[in-house]
């Protein structure tokens, strides 16, 4: 599991990363032909020192995840990988496979030195201390 933390604002990132648009007769319309990613439940809730963001991805390792800590926002990312035959013929297929990416806008003071993080019987716990101004 590899953490980071960046001293910008998401938003920021964000903005900066996005394409120009080129002066087309649907300009200024998202057009979303594909969904590169899919995005896991996810469960945020606050104990009297910390914020605890709990998200479901069953059938992953420690080393599948990437934690990013921005000033405003906390990002997930990982791959759940296909390890079925490409010959095998589905009569369902439910469980989302590839990319993954959560998105968890933080409000609060983080002491970002103690941030942890664990994932145990398909949930990853991300722990964000709260300062001690937060408290």
């Amino acid at each position: 599991m590899r953490y980071r933390w960046i001293r910008y604002r998401y938003a920021e990132v964000v903005q900066d990363a996005a394409p120009l648009r080129l002066e087309e007769p649907w300009a200024g319309r998202r057009v979303k032909l594909a969904r590169p990613q899919w995005r896991p439940p996810v469960d945020l809730y606050e104990t009297e020192s910390s914020l605890i963001v709990k998200v479901e991805v069953a059938g992953l390792r420690e080393e599948d995840f990437e934690i990013t800590l921005y000033d405003d926002t906390l990002v997930i990312e990982g791959m759940r990988s296909w390890h079925l035959s490409d010959a095998a013929r589905f009569h369902a297929l439910e469980i989302h496979y590839g990319p993954f990416r959560v998105e968890v806008p933080v409000a609060l003071e983080i002491d970002r030195e103690r941030v942890s993080a664990r994932y145990e019987l398909g949930f990853l716990y991300v722990t964000l201390v709260k300062t001690e101004v937060t408290r």
